[in-house]
């Protein structure tokens, strides 16, 4: 046995007890000190798991609504020019029948809610007889276009 080992065990036998009980103490708080360290580190990317979660759930609702909104803008803008062939009138002041507001200018689009949409009317096509009407609805930064033939 080396000295140093010697001398250590003989202070622990005559009355170092309470140096045992002191650095065992020590150990523990420390120890304890490290697990709580680490469950505050799991509890912290738990939240931030969650919170990055709900963000992205919110920014795909929110496109998901944008789409939406454009679709039923497009529709809406086929459905005023259908009105707007069969009564043979330009409701809309563009300047030309099953057509809305094709004049390149935005500010004056209808709008359905949040979003607006144009119709282009292109006569003959795709056969002599036919109309084509093509509806551009948008909303935020989501376009639908929505394309249909009518005789």
């Amino acid at each position: 046995m080396s000295v140093v080992a010697e001398i250590s065990r003989r202070r622990c036998s005559a009355g170092g007890s309470s140096m045992m009980q002191v650095r065992k103490a020590s150990d523990r708080a420390g120890t304890v000190i490290v697990v709580f360290v680490l469950v505050l580190i799991m509890v912290e990317l738990i939240i931030v798991t969650m919170v990055t979660s709900a963000s992205r759930d919110h920014d795909l609702t929110v496109h998901r609504a944008f789409t939406v909104e454009a679709f039923y803008a497009a529709e809406a803008g086929v459905n005023m020019a259908v009105r707007e062939l069969m009564e043979d009138s330009d409701e809309d002041g563009d300047g030309t029948i099953g057509s809305i507001s094709d004049d390149s200018n935005d500010a004056n689009d209808p709008t359905l809610g949040n979003a607006r949409f144009i119709v282009t009317s292109t006569a003959d096509t795709p056969f002599p007889g036919q109309r084509t009407l093509t509806s551009q609805g948008r909303s935020g930064e989501t376009r639908r276009e929505m394309t249909n033939v009518i005789e």
